[in-house]
């Protein structure tokens, strides 16, 4: 493999080395003799003028059309190539022209300040091009689609080399080669950039490609060692690059259903890059030469925009990921079609000898739109911020008030049941809720308001002169904080409160209590998740598949790595001294199975063989053992699932079980833990239950990398989770995933199992 990454090196280094010599030569060649712009005929052995550039300089001459070329460098111009029925000049210097046979035009062609700074720009844009593709090898040089990318980016900017120059000697041996073989790169790498495997068809359509692309070469160089190039080979190279682009998604739409997400992202940003490459060369250059035989635009300048594709794709390969480009095409699409054919105007009217007045103003039209549609986007903003505000403001509003009549309903109950049981005159209760306080009475206190408009907490002194006989403060445990209070008045017949009574009271006070902590904890996670945006829940999220992976690599790097260091080293040192100790040898031994142990600790961790190879029953039962064994509760496992059950429902609920146990074992403190597992006819279910010190849901919201692992696990079956626990009563977790076609079979016995 080594030799033949060395051959490979050689030759791309040394094409890379041989392009850099020969684009300098040509540069240096092209600047001291500028592009003329002029094509001539041959009449009756005279040369006349047939067509003048204005992007030459013979424009700038005022040279026309049926002026004779008499002289070059006070020579007959004899140096002349033919292209189809015309001809052009191999090399000019000082040229001699005779208008209407009495007026005499002598122009020396040579460089200008514009040609310099255009040669420049061109240099460049092949330097880019050429140091893409030397990254993107030297990054992977073992890689085939890398290697054609490379000879993709030559071959690009040997095409900008050759478009640009007017050195014909070796151009001429040059473009033909790039003209030919352009296309078939450029459909080549893209089958290797975005296909897997290649389709068989495609393979042979790629042969006969080569074979295509190696005979036009091999005609245009005979031709143009002949010194007579037909005027189609031009029409034939732009179909050929028009035939390439339109063969690119043919072959995109019709391979689009069959693609995974990964072929496809490859394939949309392939086709955007492609599209902003082309475009500007086809519908500039290309068509308009074979509809009206001239360009709107050069093409040296058209082309240059081919750095594009390949600049995109290194960032791919640099990246090793992509983007979604579905939710970005369209606004490219729609940006890309207006600059386009904005283009496409200005070249249009360039191109017709519009005047500086007509320019101006079309510059001035386009600035208008510009500003319009600024204005338009700022107004359409603002106003989206004040729909934003008052859409807040009112549903601000509605929160508030229906919190407030839950609130009321919330202690409505429990009043109404004691007022009716035990015949008082009425009782007030008090819930301190946040920054206010909510009260509902009844009987003779039913319309008690004086501290409905307090706006803050009533403290328990508040109270006193309103006529209750007791009151009793709203405590989940002596020594918490107090939440409100319960005022009972007087007995309506004057007695005392029996015990059966009391403890009615006491009993509706404590679920009181229960019901609004529970209300006011829910009010808090609410708002922790009203604070946490959508890109911070997916950050939580990915940060905790991050943790696994570091947590992963950690292990690795802690334990098998350090380990095979040791054994390398120490098998080194035997090899040095041909010594061997069986204290050694033990020592080696010792490290290699702590080695095995790790790398199947580590295997199991990241896919559970034991389930393909035992089933799941088997597997949770191995499981449960070793939570017992390392010091767990006790556990009791129900399992009333298939074992036809779908592979990836088995590995999914392993996990799910194996890290809710885990929880249990490390953090719950639990005697007992229970799992069970059965299915319905649409669902699979499992529940995981425990009698430990429960879970905080606050604090699990801003720890749980399990619990975020879990849910997404279960979100990807599109099943939910439940999670009741509170703190001190244990926790019960039931998790619920959908079936899928073909997910189970129905009627297995119920497997059952404890292990103690």
């Amino acid at each position: 493999m080594s030799t033949i990454l060395r051959k490979y090196n050689w030759v791309v280094y040394g094409t890379a080395f041989l392009y850099l010599v020969v684009a300098a030569y040509i540069h240096v060649a092209t600047l001291q003799n500028p592009y003329t712009g002029l094509l001539f005929r041959e009449d009756r052995g005279a040369w006349i003028v047939s067509s003048v550039d204005h992007a030459g300089h013979a424009a700038q001459w005022g040279v026309r059309i049926g002026d004779q070329l008499v002289a070059m460098d006070g020579k007959a111009p004899i140096d002349m190539i033919e292209l189809g029925s015309q001809s052009y000049l191999k090399q000019s210097g000082t040229l001699l022209f005779v208008r209407d046979g009495l007026d005499t035009i002598e122009m020396r062609n040579s460089a200008k300040s514009s040609d310099v700074y255009k040669g420049l720009f061109t240099g460049c844009a092949e330097l880019a091009l050429l140091a893409i593709g030397l990254v993107a090898y030297r990054k992977k040089p073992e890689s085939h689609m890398v290697r054609r990318f490379y000879a993709l980016n030559v071959s690009m900017a040997a095409t900008l080399l050759s478009v640009y120059s007017t050195e014909t000697t070796l151009t001429g041996w040059i473009m033909p080669m790039v003209a030919s073989w352009l296309p078939y790169l450029l459909l080549a790498f893209f089958i290797s950039f975005v296909f897997r495997s290649v389709p068989r068809w495609i393979g042979l359509v790629l042969a006969l490609y080569r074979v295509m692309a190696a005979l036009f070469a091999a005609y245009a160089l005979i031709i143009f060692s002949l010194g007579v190039i037909p005027g189609w080979t031009r029409s034939v190279i732009h179909m050929g690059l028009f035939a390439t682009f339109l063969a690119i998604f043919a072959i995109a739409a019709a391979y689009w259903k069959a693609m995974d997400r990964a072929e496809k992202n490859s394939l949309l940003t392939f086709a955007a890059a492609l599209a902003f490459s082309l475009l500007p060369y086809l519908f500039l250059c290309a068509l308009p030469d074979l509809l009206w035989g001239e360009f709107m635009t050069p093409p040296d300048t058209a082309l240059t925009g081919l750095v594009i594709l390949p600049a995109s794709v290194l960032s791919l390969l640099a990246r090793q990921k992509l983007v979604d480009m579905r939710f970005y095409l369209p606004r490219l699409a729609i940006h890309s079609l207006y600059i386009g054919l904005m283009l496409i105007l200005i070249a249009a009217l360039i191109r017709s000898s519009a005047s500086k007045t007509t320019l101006v103003l079309c510059s001035a039209f386009l600035i208008l739109v510009l500003m319009h549609q600024m204005s338009i986007n700022s107004i359409k903003r603002q106003r989206e911020r004040r729909e934003d505000r008052l859409d807040r403001q009112r549903l601000e509003m509605s929160i508030r008030l229906a919190e407030h009549r839950n609130s009321r309903d919330l202690l409505r109950m429990p009043a109404e049941l004691v007022h009716s049981v035990t015949e008082i005159e009425g009782l007030c209760f008090v819930w301190n809720r946040d920054t206010e306080a909510v009260i509902y009475g009844t009987g003779r206190f039913a319309e008690i308001t004086e501290f409905a408009d307090a706006g803050k907490p009533i403290p328990r002194e508040a109270l006193s002169g309103h006529g209750f006989e007791q009151v009793l403060d709203l405590v989940v445990q002596p020594g918490e904080p107090i939440i409100g209070y319960l005022g009972l008045g007087a007995k309506k017949n004057r007695t005392v409160f029996t015990s059966e009574e009391l403890g009615l009271i006491d009993k509706v006070r404590r679920e009181t209590v229960r019901l609004l902590t529970n209300t006011a904890l829910l009010d808090e996670l609410r708002q922790a998740r009203g604070t946490l945006t959508g890109d911070q829940s997916e950050y939580r999220l990915v940060e905790a598949q991050e943790a696994k992976q570091v947590r992963t690599s950690y292990y690795l790097h802690d334990h098998v790595l350090q380990n095979l260091i040791f054994l390398s080293r120490d098998l080194e040192e035997l090899h040095d001294t041909q010594q061997c100790s069986k204290q050694h040898t033990a020592i080696w031994l010792k490290c290699l199975y702590d080695t095995q142990r790790d790398i199947r600790l580590l295997c199991d961790d990241l896919y559970p063989h034991i389930v393909d190879q035992a089933g799941l029953g088997d597997a949770l039962r191995w499981l449960m053992r070793t939570i017992k064994e390392n010091g767990g509760p006790t556990t009791n496992l129900v399992n009333g699932l298939p074992e036809t059950l779908s592979p990836l429902y088995k590995i999914t609920l392993f996990r799910i079980v194996r890290e809710l146990a885990n929880n249990a074992l490390k953090h719950a403190k639990a005697d007992n833990l229970t799992i069970r597992l059965w299915e319905t006819h649409d669902a699979v279910h499992c529940q995981i239950k425990d009698d430990g010190i429960g879970i905080d849901p606050v604090a699990a919201g801003g720890r749980g990398f399990g619990l975020a692992t879990i849910g997404s696990q279960v979100a990807q079956f599109k099943g939910d989770i439940d999670i009741d626990s509170a703190t001190g009563r244990g926790t019960n977790v039931h998790v619920w995933l959908p079936k899928q076609e073909g997910s189970s079979n129905h009627g297995a016995a119920h497997q059952g199992g404890t292990a103690g």
